[in-house]
């Protein structure tokens, strides 16, 4: 699941590239929308997934009636205001390994011999990863692992999210920068050998892992994705790390950039699910700013 984490943050930069999404309504699914109110202002929160299966293709009335509604949509980053060549550079700074690192000085030589059976079974070879950053192998495996199993990114609710916005004419606000989601990855390093594990042991259960998150989504299923969030973090020292550094930190940030605008004028906004659960979820954290929140589904 923390692998999921991480590989949600990477797809951004390739799932936004391209807005082309069906925009008609959808009633197959039914994700919870949370109306943000303060100062007479109503604004709404959606929790997204990067991938989707083909059952969510199209947002559902309630979803875009909601960023009708908007002056401003939020995203995690907006690529817009960056040029493809420039994204390209920034992510291949963090995804290689330094000069005279390979995959292999990285990894245990257990891990190691995993990955390299692991890959054998999709046929490939590993001369084609040693000057990656072990996070990324992991994304490219789980990417393909996705696919396999269904899960495009053409899907995605975020791209649909952004697909309407952008045919409203909605400004758009970004929380952070392509280089600011990439450098979280710089701490990961020391914890190379458990994400690989972890990475393994995920795909190799995904009905666990990740159908069950999806499913839990579509229905709108709150306590399901809160028990899933606590399952997910279990205490130890990988996990502290990335609860600390993909979801606490960020969400707080968030909440303090937040804050002040959604007091004066409405605003949509789209972030990753697991961000709203949790005791430092965005639900709790705006709670705590005085804003009222109420579920609205349908």
């Amino acid at each position: 699941m923390r692998l999921f984490l991480i590989t949600r943050i990477l797809l951004l930069p390739i799932l936004l590239l391209g807005l082309a999404q069906p925009v008609f309504a959808n009633s197959n699914i039914n994700p919870s929308l949370w109306k943000i109110e303060k100062n007479g202002v109503t604004s709404y929160l959606l929790g997204t997934v990067h991938l989707g299966d083909q059952q969510m293709a199209g947002l559902p009335s309630y979803v875009k009636s909601a960023i009708e509604k908007a002056d401003k949509l939020v995203v995690e980053v907006d690529l817009s205001k960056v040029n493809p060549i420039e994204q390209q550079q920034v992510m291949m700074n963090y995804m290689l390994l330094p000069a005279g690192k390979t995959l292999q000085s990285e990894l245990s030589a257990k891990n190691y011999k995993a990955l390299s059976n692991y890959m054998a079974k999709l046929g490939l070879g590993m001369e084609l990863f040693q000057q990656m950053q072990p996070f990324a192998v992991m994304l490219q495996i789980t990417l393909m692992e996705y696919q396999k199993a269904g899960y495009q990114d053409s899907f995605g609710i975020d791209k649909q999210v952004m697909n309407v916005a952008q045919r409203l004419q909605i400004p758009i606000m970004q929380l952070e920068t392509l280089e600011q989601q990439m450098g979280m990855f710089k701490g990961f390093s020391k914890h190379n050998n458990k994400m690989i594990e972890d990475g393994l042991k995920e795909l190799a259960d995904m009905d666990k892992y990740f159908n069950r998150l999806i499913g839990n989504w579509k229905r709108g299923n709150d306590g399901a994705l809160e028990s899933y969030y606590r399952e997910t973090f279990t205490g130890d020292s990988y996990s502290a790390l990335t609860e600390k550094v993909l979801l606490t930190d960020r969400n707080n940030n968030w909440v303090d950039q937040l804050k002040a605008p959604l007091t004066k004028q409405p605003h949509f906004i789209a972030v990753g699910a697991l961000h709203l659960y949790g005791p430092e979820g965005l639900l709790k954290l705006l709670e705590k700013e005085g804003f009222k929140l109420s579920k609205k589904n349908k």
